[in-house]
């Protein structure tokens, strides 16, 4: 283990952050809304940002973060969109307007 350093890392990580943040986390559970809190969360899980929180939820279990997720479903629509392409050109608007020969 190392020493304290200037930047307050003291061996693997930063214990007065650390303990600041058990402080804060005790102190909701005892004081705060949680109840309110809990409620909360669960109607987001029905709500509008469900399939984020799931894309999140799945991405965790996969040891990536949330923006990983997001950059790699990015390319796999980019790919799906040029093969639909490919596959559909009658969806090309210039093709389907009517009067348009």
């Amino acid at each position: 283990m190392t020493a304290k350093g200037s930047d307050g890392i003291q061996g693997e990580g930063n214990y007065v952050a650390g303990r600041r943040f058990q402080n804060a986390e005790r102190k909701f559970v005892k004081t705060g809304p949680v109840k309110q809190k809990a409620r909360e969360a669960a109607d987001a899980l029905d709500g509008p940002e469900a399939e984020e929180l799931e894309a999140a939820r799945v991405a965790s279990a996969k040891g990536h973060s949330l923006p990983e997720h997001h950059a790699r479903r990015a390319a796999e629509d980019k790919h799906l969109d040029s093969s639909l392409e490919d596959t559909f050109p009658a969806s090309d608007p210039m093709s389907t307007s009517p009067g348009a020969d």
